[in-house]
């Protein structure tokens, strides 16, 4: 990685929903580096359905999840599961990761109003519904 974070030709994403590592789709960054776990301030995670979580802007928020290093092709891939435009969008943001650094990474902001329940943070990084009502 570059004084910046990353190689070149890549960027940084923080996922942390459906995508995290042990998650149904984390398939789509097996091509990507894991660089670590991650914070973001000002985000809060909610269940936004059953199977699937959604971040917005809040104050006094944290989210916990995972910082990727991913091509411009695995960029565009995650942009159409994300539904970027539509169900999310794409934005970057501060993550603090492992050893107190701070990155700029892109992750997906939810576009729809917020219905489900927000997730605390001592039960995060996230987890399905019934995983967590267990």
């Amino acid at each position: 990685m570059n004084a910046k974070g990353r190689g070149k030709g890549y960027e940084l994403v923080f996922v942390y929903g459906t995508l995290l590592s042990g998650h149904r789709n984390n398939y789509y960054l097996k091509n990507s580096k894991f660089v670590s776990i991650g914070k973001v301030k000002g985000l809060a995670l909610y269940d936004v359905t059953e199977s699937y979580p959604g971040v917005v802007q809040e104050e006094n928020s944290t989210v916990i999840g995972e910082v990727y290093e991913v091509n411009s092709t695995t960029l565009k891939l995650l942009d159409r599961l994300e539904s970027n435009g539509y169900l999310y969008r794409r934005e970057k943001f501060s993550v603090m990761i492992k050893g107190a650094a701070v990155v700029e990474a892109w992750t997906y902001l939810w576009l729809r109003p917020v219905t489900g329940a927000m997730v605390p943070l001592d039960k995060q990084p996230w987890r399905k519904v019934e995983s967590r009502c267990s």
